[in-house]
């Protein structure tokens, strides 16, 4: 997992800072929980105050499927108590049409959203954007 943040490089009369930071998980998972902690982690060590940020964020690589990856004898798993139920059921919710659930890390009342002026269409992974023709 990898987490990054920049200031924006077109503002030349702003101090500028740019810092990425990577970390090994020890185990895989599919744990937003264990994956907000590292990233958390991650972004106080590098955060620095003064700085007009105009990017950040996390990339995750390394993805396996469930099972085919040899477990370490001397490693213990740091899978939470009934992580694989919770996460099955945030998942349900979140693509069900009766609302989003989300973690307290992230916060109540988000102060930005994504900028979404310019999406491309999802052609390939929803029905209902699909071009009709008559």
């Amino acid at each position: 997992m990898s987490v990054f943040i920049r200031t924006s490089p077109f503002i030349p009369n702003e101090p500028q800072y740019s810092k990425t930071l990577s970390a090994e998980l020890p185990n895989p998972t599919d744990d937003t929980r264990y994956l907000l902690e590292v990233a958390d982690v991650l972004f106080r060590r590098m955060y620095r105050t003064g700085y007009r940020y105009a990017k950040g964020g996390v990339m995750l690589t390394d993805f396996y499927e469930h099972g085919a990856l040899q477990q370490d004898l001397f490693r213990a798993d740091s899978t939470k108590t009934n992580s694989k139920a919770l996460m099955s059921v945030v998942d349900k919710i979140n693509h069900s049409d009766l609302g989003n659930v989300f973690f307290a890390s992230q916060g109540v009342s988000p102060q930005w959203s994504m900028k979404r002026e310019h999406l491309s269409p999802a052609y390939t992974t929803r029905w209902e954007e699909l071009p009709k023709v008559f």
